[in-house]
């Protein structure tokens, strides 16, 4: 089974950057500590706009996404980030891009082991 993938969009207030950069440092390190079945959580910042942050996190399984969106570190992060955001928050669920099969052609091109010519 594929893990859950979601990414988070937000913006942060210009003055209140320090702050938010200080809280989030915090939340990851609580998600790290303390959810196992969060098996990646990554925050970063726009390299041109410091204000946008974009949160990749995955999960093992439904419950793991439960239990991250239950916590306590979740809310305590959410009562310092809302008041100093710009806007809401986008959120996008993502799903892994499955390889596809060779086809027969892809198959004897592969095969061919003839001499060529350079190009």
């Amino acid at each position: 089974m594929d893990p859950i993938t979601i990414v988070v969009q937000y913006k942060i207030k210009k003055k209140k950057l320090a702050k938010a950069t200080s809280a989030i440092s915090e939340y990851v390190e609580q998600v790290k500590k303390t959810e196992p079945g969060t098996t990646e959580y990554n925050v970063f910042q726009d390299e041109n706009d410091r204000t946008m942050f974009v949160h990749v996190m995955s999960f093992t399984d439904k419950a793991a996404k439960k239990i991250h969106e239950k916590s306590i570190h979740l809310k305590q992060l959410k009562k310092v980030l809302v008041p100093i955001s710009k806007g809401k928050a986008v959120y996008t669920s993502l799903v892994r891009v499955k390889p596809v099969k060779p086809t027969k052609n892809a198959i004897e091109i592969k095969n061919d082991t003839s001499p060529h010519e350079p190009v």
